[in-house]
């Protein structure tokens, strides 16, 4: 057998390579990566501020490289021996910061700093399309003079040691915006914002991370709300032998998050926002704390009763070729075998989940019950629940009982007739896009007041003492979250506010 070199061809490999999928986010990622491999604590990824000079410049002040280093980071392909890498290292086939940058841009240039030493590469498609290159890989070595004309140098500079990435000459950019690169530029800074405060939101919290978009520092979201969530397993660890017989470990931590009304504005925020809850739920998978996969139940369809259910894992990058991590490190996919052993946790969290989004109710109301409903929700057959409005609620009761008996019919008339005309579907679609105004009602302090006077005034004249028609009226699911309200019945009937 003879062995005949036979290597890629340079311009049509380089290419080909442009069009993998990389969306802007996504690349802008994979450059973060190679940032935090490289220890960085502090990320800059500069934008444009007039149209004059268009380029995207990430700067991290992490280790820097030699001019050697840098020279051999340039190759496609580099550092792609999996035997020899730390657990820390976010990168995978030595690829992601040129085919990455190259999907988004013509020109790449890579400026590197150790302290007084400063060197620079560049990839110019351009360059290498040419007719007298074709074919072959040539890299461009910057010259000093040149590099410290490049946009983004001067804040380079201001580190000890760090790394300069300069995208350059945006032809696929400008090929889907009709020209209109600056605009464009400034869209997909916006969205970074917010992609990059989820994806490192866990370097953000734990390392002390600081990552900024233009000079503005990014906070983490927390899908989790570790802070008010309910953990009530713990972290399962669960081990897997990877594909060279080495013992690994994945760890999961399922979370059930509070109800939405339950969350501050501040909460709200620091999870992504109350719109997003359905869209955010399940599955999110961490490789070296760097989120690359969530909302997903990877078969299990989504659904609103799930969606204050999140399960996070963590699995060890020497795990990627099990778990099908791509160059892209945006998908991910769970092995079958562990996938079966994690689902009884899941599906626990699932019920917990769909306790928590089922109608807030209760049953049929119970005469020693503390709380008392407007709603009962009642269970018929086979699984099957109808709503009722509850007749023994206090106000209810009131209204109905100061009414002739010979017309009491025509209320009941009147509330079968509301009963059997939910707008259930609307309802729920609303719900389910967190379109309904949960603090509506919390205005009308007024109208529940004298509601609330009304039906103690009542319970008064069937023999009820103020102070115990005061505590019977404050238990009714309609008057009891107002603390206003609370205020001034307890100050009108002089009855203890600590009492009730």
């Amino acid at each position: 057998m003879k062995k005949i070199e036979n290597p890629p061809v340079a311009n049509y490999l380089m290419g080909s390579m442009r069009f993998m999928g990389y969306s802007f986010l996504d690349a802008v990622a994979d450059v973060i990566d190679n940032s935090i491999s490289a220890n960085a604590k502090k990320i800059k990824a500069l934008f444009p501020t007039s149209v004059e000079q268009l380029y995207v410049g990430i700067i991290d002040d992490g280790n820097g490289m030699s001019d050697a280093e840098l020279f051999q980071a340039m190759c496609y392909g580099s550092q792609a021996n999996e035997n020899v890498r730390s657990g820390t290292d976010l990168g995978r086939f030595g690829l992601g910061m040129k085919s990455a940058s190259l999907s988004q841009c013509r020109k790449m240039t890579v400026v590197s700093k150790i302290r007084e030493d400063i060197s620079a590469y560049r990839w110019d498609y351009d360059e290498v399309s040419k007719q007298s290159n074709a074919g072959k890989w040539f890299v461009l070595k910057l010259e000093e003079k040149e590099i410290f004309q490049l946009p983004c140098v001067d804040e380079l500079v201001k580190f000890e040691h760090g790394t300069l990435v300069l995208w350059e000459n945006f032809d696929v950019i400008s090929k889907s915006s009709n020209g209109r690169v600056f605009e464009q530029l400034t869209q997909y800074r916006n969205n970074l914002l917010n992609h990059l405060s989820l994806i490192y939101h866990r370097f953000i919290t734990e390392d002390k991370l600081e990552i900024y978009v233009n000079f503005a520092k990014i906070d983490a979201l927390d899908p989790f709300l570790v802070s008010k969530s309910h953990a009530p397993w713990g972290t399962i660890k669960q081990p897997m032998k990877n594909s060279s017989g080495k013992d690994c470990i994945i760890e999961i931590t399922p979370y059930n998050l509070p109800f939405i009304t339950n969350m501050s504005d501040e909460e709200k925020k620091i999870i992504g926002g109350a719109e997003r809850m359905s869209e955010m739920q399940g599955y999110y998978i961490y490789r070296g704390k760097r989120l690359i996969k969530y909302g997903t139940w990877f078969g299990i369809a989504r659904h609103e009763i799930s969606k204050y259910a999140r399960v996070k894992v963590d699995i060890p990058n020497s795990l990627d070729d099990i778990w099908k991590v791509d160059v892209m490190k945006r998908s991910a996919a769970i092995p079958t075998d562990i996938k079966k052993q994690i689902e009884k946790v899941i599906n626990e969290v699932m019920v917990k989940s769909e306790r928590q989004t089922t109608f807030r109710g209760r049953k049929k109301t119970q005469p020693d019950e503390q709380n008392v409903y407007v709603w009962d929700r009642i269970e018929s057959r086979n699984g099957f629940y109808s709503y009722k409005i509850n007749r023994e609620n206090f106000f209810l009761k009131s209204i109905i009982n100061q009414i002739p008996t010979d017309k009491q019919y025509l209320v009941e008339l009147m509330l079968k007739e509301i009963e059997q005309n939910i707008p259930i579907h609307q309802m729920h679609l609303d719900h389910d896009r967190n379109k309904i105004d949960m603090d509506a009602n919390k205005a009308i302090t007024d109208e529940l007041y004298e509601q609330s006077v009304i039906t103690i005034e009542w319970l008064h004249t069937v023999g009820t003492s103020y102070e115990d028609a005061v505590s019977k009226v404050l238990k009714c699911e309609q008057f009891r979250n107002n603390e206003k309200l609370k205020e001034m019945i307890c100050k009108k009937y002089n009855v203890s506010v600590g009492s009730i």
